[in-house]
């Protein structure tokens, strides 16, 4: 959840313009591998960059290079033959200063941003990417697997993720449950919407939108729900251990092997898909709540194996 709020709430300033402090090998020549150009190291990003070094192998030459903060247009000084993005800053980076004839391929981007970012871009390049995000309708399809018995799910959206309310109500609706919403657009709104949502609901969905969840309300929203005894379902392992009953995620691994096999599809076809959600992801559940709840514990392996399925 960490990492997936924090790139959303770096949204504001993703069209900063960066420089390449560092790379692992020198770059020369002209439009020659792939180049890997990542908002910054540690963590999650090199989690993905690792994950794709691993899938792609031998099979195509790949260069590493960071950002940090300056106040330059990145340029490469090579023409790759792909830009794979890690982080948003890299994403809007290249999107800036790349020729748009380059291929990008933004990773471990929320959709907001991303889209952000491709509303704003040079003409003639069409962006392709992997979604941060779970899609909505897997989400309510762990809901419908873990919790057969629920018919309403409450759900708070804010000002990033009301433009999903649509496509919620249809994936809830396809898998016999309605959803129950309210919007919250500043801080103030939240804590009643919530209360409203939550007195009519069996289950809550927790979405990825800095109002709703964030560093300051995130605890609160599970209290509050538990207090209600309605369960939680998240979009993140970190928000299982805080408390949430259960969620689907993919993760920064998963994320890395989907975009290597997309970058060895590339090189083979020189095309690349439409941005997309992650095709891999991993089930967490809370075996202690479930426990307290007087439900069985929960396999996380025949839930994803169920989960994929019904995609």
């Amino acid at each position: 959840m960490t990492n997936l709020l924090g790139l959303l709430r770096s949204m504001a300033s993703s069209l900063r313009v960066w420089v390449v402090v560092g790379a692992f090998l020198p770059v020369t020549g002209h439009c020659t591998g792939v180049l890997i150009l990542s908002s910054r190291a540690g963590g999650a990003y090199d989690e993905v960059i690792e994950s794709i070094k691993t899938e792609v192998a031998r099979s195509t030459e790949l260069r590493v290079q960071y950002l940090s903060s300056a106040t330059a247009i990145w340029k490469p000084n090579e023409t790759p033959s792909l830009v794979v993005t890690v982080g948003v800053d890299a994403a809007s980076a290249a999107m800036q200063g790349l020729d748009p004839n380059t291929p990008v391929l933004s990773v471990l981007i929320p959709r907001a941003a991303f889209d952000t970012l491709a509303a704003a871009k040079k003409e003639g390049r069409r962006p392709s990417g992997i979604y941060l995000d779970t899609p909505p309708h897997r989400q309510l399809e762990l809901v419908r697997q873990l919790l057969p018995q629920a018919r309403n799910v409450g759900v708070v959206l804010g000002n990033i993720s009301s433009r999903d309310k649509d496509t919620l109500k249809s994936a809830a609706r396809d898998r016999g449950l309605n959803l129950v919403s309210d919007l919250a657009q500043r801080d103030s709104e939240l804590y009643p919407a919530l209360r409203s949502v939550l007195s009519d609901s069996d289950v809550f969905l927790a979405v990825p939108d800095p109002v709703v969840i964030n560093g300051s309300t995130a605890q609160n929203v599970l209290i509050t729900a538990f207090r209600s005894q309605v369960p939680v379902i998240g979009f993140s392992a970190n928000y299982v251990k805080a408390g949430a009953l259960a969620a689907v995620y993919s993760t920064p691994r998963q994320i890395g092997l989907e975009a290597g096999q997309i970058i060895k599809a590339q090189q083979r076809s020189n095309n690349l898909p439409n941005a997309k959600y992650p095709r891999y992801f991993s089930v967490g559940v809370n075996a202690s709540l479930m426990r307290t709840l007087g439900m069985p514990v929960a396999d996380e392996q025949a839930l994803e194996q169920r989960l994929l399925k019904a995609e």
